[in-house]
């Protein structure tokens, strides 16, 4: 049985002090289908106290929010599952927690375009995952954060970051363990832009491979990469 769920939410018209739209769900089942989009201001798809649970196996979802300060807050249970996060304006924030089911096969997009976002993703955390693909793409004038953490035999991460804002910087710190062999582990990284702070970590038995390229002044970058 397949679940469709499309949601389209317009913060000005809701007509509130917050002008915000607020989402919650808890969602068991498998092949959920989970499209939502939110347009406006202080827009928040679950939080810290109340985030969204998505449960279940060949899930697929998809969260675009359009505007300033809008939140999104996930748990995902389930073995495989593919996501798409889109985020246009500043100050918004994402946490997305896959660490208590299997997340067998994740293939993960974030796009971010704006200042000041900051970006949590933690897979397989404790129960590994086998296979991790995921391509973050960040364009900002400055001050994004973004942390990657991975527990994956086979995992595929290639981040694109641009800041085009001075020596106001990003962060970015990215965790990638489990076994590797045979090509396992890929950490692909490309930076643009002054002030940058990239810490990186990788893993596992053999197949590691780390590749950066970073175009700017005053950066700082530290890499561990070990069998």
């Amino acid at each position: 049985m397949k679940t469709t769920i499309k949601m389209l939410l317009l913060g000005w018209l809701l007509m509130t002090p917050a002008m915000a739209n607020d989402i919650y769900i808890q969602q068991s089942g498998d092949n959920l289908d989970l499209d939502i989009t939110q347009d406006g201001q202080n827009n928040v798809a679950g939080n810290s106290t109340t985030a969204m649970s998505l449960t279940g196996n060949n899930m697929t979802f998809s969260i675009s929010q359009v505007g300033d300060s809008n939140v999104i807050e996930a748990t995902i249970n389930g073995a495989t599952y593919t996501g798409n996060i889109n985020l246009t304006g500043g100050l918004n924030t994402v946490d997305l927690d896959c660490t208590s089911g299997n997340c067998d096969t994740v293939s993960m997009s974030i796009d971010v375009t704006g200042d000041s976002a900051d970006v949590t993703v933690n897979l397989g955390s404790t129960a590994d995952a086998s296979d991790y693909t995921g391509t973050i793409d960040i364009t900002s004038a400055a001050s994004e954060t973004f942390t990657l953490t991975v527990n994956a035999a086979a995992a595929d991460a290639d981040i694109d970051i641009t800041n085009s804002l001075g020596t106001v910087g990003n962060t970015s710190s990215y965790t990638q363990t489990g076994d590797g062999d045979t090509n396992g582990h890929s950490l692909t990284h490309n930076h643009t832009g002054d002030g940058a702070v990239i810490n990186m970590s990788q893993s596992g038995i053999y197949d590691n491979k780390i590749d950066v390229t970073t175009s700017g002044d005053n950066a700082t970058i530290d890499i561990t990469q070990t069998d």
